[in-house]
């Protein structure tokens, strides 16, 4: 083969410049990708922005019950996760990721837009079903892909580049969220038809959001035939047996711990930021578009420090790393959580460490399962990770929703904090227990734990 043909292929494998693909995908596969990257999280935190809005606008919940309505509904959400993303991450293995991740945007269209049609907390509570599924599925396979898609050396750098993206979506659609209501409103629509509009326009854009990666991931699938042959219930258990890897292990409790940071913080920043507002007099529209700006500072503070976090995490090893992800986590969701207004005084400095620290937990975990999980069973092991997530993330949904109500509003912020800071214990024990750089899953399970 001659240089230049050499050069070629080495070129075909680079995407956006510096970031390396794994062999065998297409540019157009990794742009698709990123496109996901940028969407597919966002669309599952801008329900939980917006519901202050039906709660308190649409259903006219007491103030006092709203933090509980928000926990249950948090709560149903994540079983659902908890029985699928498993499921959905197998499946992707056999099916491949294409098939389920435009799937995941279509049903969770169709849930975004029925949701403003509830007419009580119980309607609700079964359209939110609807939105779960396709959750599911969008979980499970957004960070499947984040696991097959960058070649090793560029990991750390395309998860970051990942989440980057995420925060420009979720800045976007969180912005867009809580600019329709006031825009609507000031048009003259009333507040049940300006919530309908708001969630339509919305689902729309999700729907679009599915036919781009249903059509730019054509021909990136990474199935193998090994696992064709695999019967479903036996590749799910793979997943599972994965965690006898110490740094699977400790990355499932990161997940635990750090993948509902966007769920917990899109749901309780925006209530508190809501009742804060209409308790000084605003309007339910201007109270939500005030919560914007607290959850548009922490998403610019994650944005901003996701490239340097990257950066390290290729630097340094990734264990190291994520004693550092989730120790900025912690610190900043305690500085959060024991603020006494999201609106009032140096409320910037908590929210720009929540933000960093949010991004930092989620990175780290996230490169670290991309270096340790077998190849072969990629979806069954970042399955059963995104199933962790969910647990955490009902945990922290449920019980935080409580403490909203009887205890402070700062209190889910404070749970996560201190959900965060064990993980730091656990996984400092793994890294001078487990020294070596190379991923375990080279050495013999003896010796992996």
């Amino acid at each position: 083969m001659s240089t230049d043909s050499l050069s070629d292929t080495y070129r075909s494998k680079r995407l956006l410049g510096y970031l390396w693909l794994q062999p065998g995908l297409s540019r157009i596969n990794g742009y698709t990708m990123l496109w996901g990257c940028l969407t597919g999280i966002p669309f599952l935190v801008v329900i939980n922005f917006f519901q202050p809005y039906i709660l308190t606008a649409m259903l006219d919940v007491p103030v006092a019950e709203q933090g509980s309505v928000s926990a249950y509904l948090a709560v149903l959400h994540e079983i659902v996760m908890i029985l699928l993303v498993g499921p959905f991450g197998a499946l992707a293995d056999k099916v491949g990721r294409r098939r389920i991740f435009a799937l995941g945007f279509i049903i969770t269209a169709a849930g975004l837009m029925v949701y403003p049609f509830a007419e009580s907390v119980l309607e609700l509570t079964l359209f939110r079903l609807v939105y779960s599924l396709g959750a599911a599925c969008i979980v499970s396979i957004y960070s499947t892909l984040l696991t097959d898609y960058p070649a090793e050396k560029s990991r750390g750098k395309m998860v970051a580049m990942a989440g980057m993206l995420n925060g420009v979506g979720i800045l976007a659609l969180t912005g867009l969220s809580g600019f329709l209501p006031k825009m609507l409103s000031d048009m003259g629509y009333g507040p049940i038809t300006t919530g309908r509009l708001s969630m339509a326009i919305l689902g729309a854009m999700c729907v679009v959001a599915g036919i781009v990666v249903a059509i730019g991931l054509i021909g990136g699938d990474r199935v193998s035939s090994d696992k064709d042959k695999m019967p479903f219930l036996k590749l799910m258990g793979q997943g599972i047996v994965a965690g006898r890897n110490p740094r699977i292990f400790v990355s499932f409790a990161s997940a635990f711990a750090a993948r509902g940071d966007v769920v917990v913080i899109g749901t309780y920043v925006s209530l508190w930021g809501t009742i804060a507002g209409v308790g000084i007099g605003l309007s339910e529209a201007d109270a939500l578009m005030r919560a914007t700006i607290v959850f548009a500072t922490i998403q610019a503070a994650a944005l901003i420090s996701a490239p340097i976090i990257g950066i390290l995490n290729d630097k340094i090893n990734r264990v190291t790393a994520l004693v550092v992800g989730m120790s900025l986590a912690a610190l900043g969701y305690l500085a959060f959580g024991f603020s006494e207004n999201p609106f009032e005084g140096v409320w910037v400095i908590p929210a720009v460490l929540l933000g960093i620290g949010q991004m930092s937990a989620i990175l780290a975990g996230t490169t670290l399962i991309g270096q340790e999980v077998d190849p072969k069973f990629t979806g069954a092991t970042i399955g059963v990770w995104s199933f962790f997530g969910a647990v955490g993330t009902l945990g922290g949904s449920f019980f935080g929703g409580l403490l909203f109500d009887s205890w402070r509003p700062g209190a889910p912020f404070l749970l996560m904090g201190f959900a965060n800071l064990i993980v730091v214990f656990m996984t400092v024990y793994v890294r001078i227990r487990w020294p070596q750089e190379e991923p375990l899953r080279a050495l013999k399970p003896t010796n992996a734990g």
